[in-house]
C-alpha cells in the first residue's frame, strides 16, 4: 500500500496534508540527528586525538592536533559511507 497508495487514494477518509506535514516533520528531526551525531563524531575524534598525543608523551601543536582530528573525522565518515547499503 504505501504512502503512494494514501496519496491516490484509496477510498479512505485520510487526510494527505497532515501525512505529508507530518513526513516533513519527521525529516527535519532526523536531519536534527544527523548534525548531532556529525558533531559526536567529530567530538569522539578530538579526543582520540588529543588524548593519543598526551598517552606518546609528544608535544605537538594545536595546528598539528587539528590536522590529525579532521584527518581522522574524514576517516570515519569515509568509512561510515563505505558501509552504506
Amino acid at each position: 500500500m504505501g504512502l503512494a497508495a494514501l496519496i491516490q487514494g484509496t477510498g479512505s477518509a485520510i487526510d494527505t496534508r497532515e501525512i505529508v506535514t507530518e513526513l516533513a516533520s519527521v525529516s527535519a528531526r532526523i536531519v536534527d540527528v544527523e548534525h548531532m551525531l556529525d558533531r559526536a563524531l567529530f567530538t569522539a575524534c578530538a579526543a582520540y586525538c588529543y588524548a593519543r598525543s598526551a598517552a606518546s608523551g609528544t608535544r605537538k601543536t594545536d595546528e598539528v592536533l587539528t590536522q590529525e582530528i579532521h584527518a581522522a573525522y574524514d576517516r570515519q565518515r569515509r568509512l561510515a559511507q563505505d558501509h552504506r547499503p
